[in-house]
């Protein structure tokens, strides 16, 4: 099993450090068309899959993404920030259920998009549960997925993914791969289509292997606050 994360398709929506994730339009769809021929785009359900997600709700997912994801009959994941619905830059409420209809599925990325490690029980319940129900009752179905915001997480954060109902979680470091936790690969804006295609059939190459076990390990010695804090700046 393989999963891609993206963010922004053609513009960022101008949060700092956006526009690394930021996929050119053109380079998309090269990337799709080569998973629509050589892989299978399906629920995580199934055993033999490839997962293209998509964090934030980013305006660009609806407008830019989705049109080229029907046209090659692929599935994705979508997982909304629920308190940016309908915010600019960010899809509204209608367009989430057109995804929904066409067969799509949408996730909770929490409420705000704030880092989750620190929080207290009830800051938690606001990100994780809330969130959940926001979409729920808006969207009219279940949502059994979450992507865990900014890549910090603990296992009490886990734990109470868990109790809320999800089926699974979605995180940012690769090496997650159980029953509950599916660790993702950032899709960067400057890979080109034989570095991409490299990542689907061989995985990271080693410099990109070695920049995310030094983020790792930073993220744990530092804690998130401090290595949030680097990031910004070093990004700004």
């Amino acid at each position: 099993m393989k999963y891609l994360t993206y963010h922004s398709i053609g513009k960022d929506n101008g949060e700092i450090g956006a526009g690394l994730y930021c996929v050119a339009e053109h380079e998309f769809r090269k990337q799709m068309e080569y998973i629509a021929k050589h892989t299978e785009t399906v629920s995580c359900e199934s055993g033999n899959c490839f997962c293209v997600t998509f964090d934030d709700g980013d305006s660009t997912n609806f407008t830019a993404a989705y049109p080229i994801l029907k046209d090659m009959s692929l599935k994705a994941y979508f997982f909304i920030i629920g308190g940016r619905i309908g915010a600019e830059g960010y899809m509204n409420l209608e367009q989430i259920k057109e995804l929904a209809r066409a067969g799509m599925i949408v996730g909770s990325h929490g409420m705000t998009h704030r880092i989750l490690a620190g929080l207290n029980d009830k800051e938690l319940d606001f990100e994780i549960k809330d969130s959940k129900k926001l979409l729920e009752d808006n969207l009219g179905f279940k949502v059994e997925y979450f992507s865990v915001p900014r890549g910090f997480y603990t296992e009490k954060i886990i734990e109470k993914a868990r109790e809320t109902g999800y089926k699974k979680v979605f995180t940012s470091n690769a090496k997650d791969n159980d029953e509950f936790k599916a660790g993702r690969i950032s899709v960067k804006r400057n890979w080109n289509e034989a570095y991409f295609i490299r990542v689907i059939e061989n995985g990271l190459g080693m410099g990109d292997r070695i920049k995310e076990g030094v983020k790792e390990s930073a993220k744990r010695i530092l804690g998130a606050g401090k290595y949030d804090k680097i990031r910004t700046m070093i990004l700004k």
